[in-house]
Formats: structure tokens, sequence, C-alpha cells
């Protein structure tokens, strides 16, 4: 009858250690079967990688040590993410190479949140929501004699799922409106509709009058907005009316007009950079 691998690997152990009895050099082999002596593993920081709309990268920086006098293979991970006891993510990977015999190696472990999947999980959750999460994971390592071991690993923090922010024209004030040139300035109203801090760093847009383009607007001034916060800007703009036709000159006399606005506009975030697209229809008066 074929012998088990946990009783193979029984009778090895008992072998090893009848085989050393008292001698003082398997000592270090009798504390690793006797379990002294394990590898450990500890999460040393989480970062944010490709944020925006769709979703996030987290990249978790993982450290093992080993104890032992001969190289730890490393075997993979299992992980798995959760908000609320409701599981979002999971997903295994395999683990390259080894961890030097008496020292420590890091590894980088990517989990891709997708945002639509979390909130069909996480009903109540909304664009510019920040989303507590719990990460448990199992680093797995082929430990000598030992065998397979699974370390577990456990993180509680936070991410981020962005929304645009709210941009609409309230008014174009016109300095100058002849033939040739058409100079003024465009008021927007800024929205933050995060739960969360942001800086705007530039808003780059495309703005049209009654139908017809008109004009590139553009600031790189940092602005920062509180969570849920507004502020206005004035952005300064200028194109030449006959270029964009005759008709757009009684739309620039008049008292408005319809207006489009697209573009995007680049955040810093406390949970990193990210550029969002901005797009909104709406009236607006001229002064």
């Amino acid at each position: 009858m074929p012998i088990a691998p946990a009783a193979r690997r029984t009778m090895l152990t008992l072998a090893l250690l009848a085989a050393c009895g008292p001698l003082a050099g398997c000592s270090q082999l009798r504390d690793m079967l006797e379990g002294t002596q394990r590898p450990a593993a500890s999460i040393t920081g989480v970062a944010i990688d490709g944020l925006d709309l769709d979703g996030l990268t987290l990249r978790f920086d993982i450290r093992i040590e080993n104890p032992y006098d001969v190289a730890l293979p490393l075997a993979d991970i299992d992980y798995t993410l959760a908000g609320r006891n409701l599981k979002f993510l999971s997903g295994k990977a395999e683990m390259q190479g080894t961890v030097p015999s008496r020292g420590t190696r890091t590894v980088a472990l990517p989990a891709k949140v997708a945002f639509k999947q979390l909130m069909e999980i996480l009903k109540d959750v909304r664009p510019g929501a920040v989303v507590p999460y719990t990460a448990e994971m199992g680093l797995s390592v082929n430990a000598p004699v030992v065998g397979p071991l699974r370390l577990p690993l456990k993180h509680d923090g936070q991410l981020p799922i962005p929304a645009p922010p709210d941009v609409s024209v309230t008014e174009i004030k016109w300095d100058a409106v002849t033939l040739d040139y058409a100079r003024g300035r465009v008021r927007l109203a800024v929205v933050n509709r995060n739960s969360f801090p942001v800086s705007l760093t530039k808003f780059n847009c495309a703005l049209s009058l009654g139908g017809t383009d008109v004009a590139t607007c553009s600031v790189e001034e940092k602005t920062s907005f509180a969570a849920g916060g507004s502020q206005d800007l004035d952005i300064p703009i200028g194109f030449a009316p006959k270029q964009a036709g005759l008709a757009i000159l009684g739309i620039l006399t008049g008292k408005g007009a319809g207006y489009a606005l697209k573009g995007a506009v680049d955040l810093a975030t406390p949970y990193g950079p990210v550029s969002l697209p901005v797009e909104k229809a709406g009236s607006t008066v001229f002064k």
C-alpha cells in the first residue's frame, strides 16, 4: 500500500530527529521541525496605481523573512478583498524566485479593482465615495523539510471611486467683439463631487456657442477644493469670429446662448493623481 505524503513527511521528520540524537549541530533542524523557526511575512506598504474612472490597482508590498540557512522558495499568494463583509475581488498569483538564507525579500502584489463590479456588489456605493476594505492574503512558501507553509496576512484600508467635477459656464464677459477678434473671460462654476478633497492642477476644454465651436480654454493654476466644495474660475478666451462664420456675430452680440463644454481635468487627490473627462451643456449669459 502506498504511503501518504503526510505520513511520509512525518516518518522523515522522526528519522531525521533520531539521526541527530543529542548532537548540537542538529539544534537548528530540531527548532525548525518543532516550529520555533518559521518564515514570517508582513505588509510594509500599500499604494494606488492607475487611478481612473474605470478602476485602480492596489499594490501591496510584502516583506518575507527567511530564518533558515538555505534559500526559501516562494510558491504563490492568494488574496480576497471585501467591504462590509461582501467580497468584491479574489485571486491567486504565482510567485517566482526565493528568499535568500537568513535574509529578507520584498515582493509586490498588484490587485486590479474594477469600480463597476465593486458597485454592483456594494449596491449603495456611488462615484465620489471612499470605500473601506479588508484584504486577507496567504503567502505560500516551500520550507525545507517541513514542506509547504501558508503565511496569513491582513490589511485594512480605503480606496476611492473618483467622480469628475461638475463644471458649468455661468457667464461670459466680452471685453471686445469685432469681426476680426472676440476677447473675453469665461466664468466656470466648479463643484467637487467627491467625499475627499482635491486640487485642480490642469483644465483644458473646448467651448461651443449656439452649436458652433468657438474657442479652446485652459488653466494650469492650482486650485484646491474641499470635499463637496465649489469655486468659480475665470478663464480668458479669444478667437476670430469671421473664422467661425458670420452667424456667430449675431450670437456674440446677443444676451446669451446655449453652450457645450468638453475637455479634461487633472486632479491631485490624497490617493494619487487622476485625469477625468468633463462634459457639460447648458445656457449662459453674456455681459
